[in-house]
């Protein structure tokens, strides 16, 4: 099967728009028109509903997408596989939810670069679901996550435990009314927001949701307001008086774990890599130090 069809098949799923993803693909809108028949007349079923304005997947196209996903990922990683240069010796797919790349991830990205000389680093952020699903089909070497899964194909361990504390732009804010002040709520996790939801007894709903760090830091610095963020984060900004601790606000400890597959055949590398992670200090995550 042509490689080229599943890639427009999955830009069409993403941008739910024959003309958005022809512009994407740098084609015309009759040429993924044709692609998409062609994939459709292949498999023998429609993958999307066409109603004006509004195109979706049909139930085939539900299933099929997993697969279609899992055969472009590999293709990618084999062309790039067989391309390795005579100086590099292993490719590694590291993949990490949003909330955990700004937090930690990026550091440690750059430092097992470092400690890995002749290494090529596939880096991607995705959601928890997606990260396992790759994982499951052989296309996702390392996967970080706060809530990893329970299966027995996978082996996970715990790599470091990430310290959130509740820090605000304001002075002199009462712990009990910090919900009146631009609350950005982050998204850290399922075992977070049960903590959460058991410490502080939200009246109004936050200004903000967000899945990463970054998103709340650069609002709250430029709009005022209060989130949980990482201690890593927070420190250099609350050195400077840009950021405050909120005095008699819970720490909200999470653990950060690494899982990978039994079955891989670069397990050894992979145990080496993780226990690297294990031993690495995050750098004061620099990279957002004002």
């Amino acid at each position: 099967m042509d490689i080229e069809l599943l890639k427009t098949f999955l830009e069409v799923e993403k941008t739910r728009h024959f003309g958005r993803a022809a512009e994407n693909l740098y084609l015309t809108q009759a040429a993924v028109s044709s692609r998409i028949r062609q994939l459709e007349n292949a498999l023998g079923v429609n993958l999307f509903n066409r109603h004006r304005n509004n195109i979706n997947l049909t139930p085939a196209g539900e299933r099929f997408k997993p697969y279609a996903e899992a055969i472009a990922t590999s293709w990618s990683r084999a062309v790039q596989e067989v391309s390795l240069g005579a100086n590099q010796s292993l490719q590694i797919t590291i993949g990490g939810t949003p909330n955990l790349w700004d937090s930690l991830l990026q550091d440690y990205l750059h430092q097992l670069y470092r400690h890995c000389p002749g290494i090529v680093l596939r880096a991607v952020a995705q959601d928890r679901e997606s990260l396992i699903r790759q994982q499951l089909s052989h296309t996702m070497d390392i996967a970080i996550m706060f809530d990893p899964p329970k299966l027995e194909e996978l082996k996970v361990e715990k790599t470091h435990t990430a310290k959130l504390q509740l820090v605000t732009t304001y002075k002199d804010v009462d712990f009990d009314k910090i919900f009146n002040y631009s609350y950005v709520q982050i998204d850290w996790g399922t075992s977070f927001n049960i903590q959460h939801s058991k410490y502080f007894e939200i009246t109004q709903p936050p200004t903000m949701h967000t899945s990463t760090g970054r998103i709340a830091l650069d609002f709250m610095l430029e709009n005022g307001g209060s989130a949980y963020l990482p201690e890593s984060i927070a420190q250099p900004y609350i050195a400077n008086g840009q950021l405050h601790l909120l005095e008699g606000a819970p720490h909200i400890d999470r653990n950060v774990y690494a899982a990978y597959l039994r079955s891989s055949d670069k397990i050894e590398h992979l145990e080496k890599i993780v226990q690297l992670f294990t031993l690495i200090e995050p750098e004061s995550a620099r990279t957002l130090q004002p």
